[in-house]
């Protein structure tokens, strides 16, 4: 976003950041459902209390893992 110039708020809300992203990178428009999933995640298991059962962290890992290949693809990086 900072390479595209896109001015970005400080949040954790990754679906708002996709739609500041999506001009640059509009096939992520794909990830949306898994970005809003994983937004619980930034905020609700950081603090003592919360936790993930292990078929829900396996699952958000997997989501990740799946989101990062793309992005790291769409920046020319290893995947």
């Amino acid at each position: 976003m900072i390479e595209s110039d896109i001015e970005f708020p400080k949040i954790h809300i990754l679906a708002k950041l996709l739609d500041l992203v999506l001009p640059v990178e509009p096939l992520w428009e794909a990830f949306r459902k898994h970005l809003i999933y994983l937004t619980n995640f930034s905020v609700a298991y950081r603090y003592p209390g919360e936790s993930a059962d292990r078929k829900t962290a396996l699952d958000a890992r997997r989501r990740c893992r799946v989101f990062r290949k793309v992005a790291r693809e769409a920046f020319g990086l290893q995947a």
